[in-house]
This record gives structure tokens, sequence and C-alpha cells, in this order.
């Protein structure tokens, strides 16, 4: 074994060398990549089982905005934190009365949803209307909606 070392110093020192390498690499690599299988969303996500939003709620806040007279129809979906709910109005409603629409979601959440979820609603007509879609948010910190500027008509 020695004799076999000896005359392939170059070589044993070479393997020895890579095998550093390789593990120095895995040392980096859990270093700056350590929440590398949860990539897309990262820590933001934690806690989020303590406040899901159930399938009863969603269907609530659907049903509720579809008992308006001036809702066509809405459709809910959750994306990580944020929940978007797209509304459909009818045609001859106005833009104070569609923003009007968005206490009705919160409605159906309670506190502690309220403080986790940003909560977004897309508000639109089938017509051309020249002042929609008009899209409200409202960050998890904030009580109330932040609504797009209103536009004049061309």
């Amino acid at each position: 074994m020695r004799k076999y070392m000896k005359d392939h110093k170059i070589i044993v020192v070479a393997v020895i060398f890579l095998l550093l390498l390789i593990g120095l690499a895995f040392v980096v690599k859990g270093t700056f990549f350590a929440n590398s299988g949860n990539i897309f969303y990262g820590d933001r996500l934690k806690g989020i089982k303590e406040v899901m939003i159930t399938s009863s709620q969603q269907k609530g806040i659907i049903s509720t905005l579809k008992d308006d007279s001036a809702v066509k129809s809405a459709k809910y979906s959750l994306q990580g934190k944020i929940v978007n709910i797209i509304i459909t109005v009818n045609d001859d409603v106005g833009i104070d009365t569609a923003k009007s629409l968005s206490p009705k979601i919160l409605d159906n959440l309670d506190d502690d949803q309220k403080k986790f979820y940003d909560i977004q609603v897309f508000i639109k007509k089938n017509n051309e209307a020249s002042d929609f879609p008009i899209i409200g948010y409202k960050q998890n910190k904030k009580d109330n909606f932040v609504w797009t500027k209103d536009r004049a008509a061309s």
C-alpha cells in the first residue's frame, strides 16, 4: 500500500483534495441555501395552519357576494398568504357600489385571519367600461382596503 501511494503520490493528493473540495461545497451550500427544499415561499407561510380559511368560509364569502344584487359572479382563490377575490358586477353598477362589496369579504373572516392574510379584490364588468376594472388591496396589518385611482372617462 505504501509503495502504491509513493508511486502515485500526485493522484493520491489530487483525490484527497477533491474530497475536501466536495465536502466544502456541501458546507457552503448548507450555509447559504438552508431552505432550498422550500424555495418558493421560504418561511413566509409559517403559522398558516393555525389560521387556515376553511372551505365553509370560502363558500360563505362567495355566497355573501352573490347574494348582493350588484354581483353577477364571484370567484375565490388563495395563493400563499394572498386571498384573491374576482367579482364581476352588473353593467349598471358604479364604482362606489362596487367598492362597498369589500367589507362583505371581511365579515366572513375572523380577526386572526384578517391579521395574517392580504386580501386582493378585482372588480370588473363584462362590458368595456372605462372606469373598470378596479382593484382593492388590504394588507394584513391594515384595517381598510386601498383602491386603484379612479379613471376619468375618455
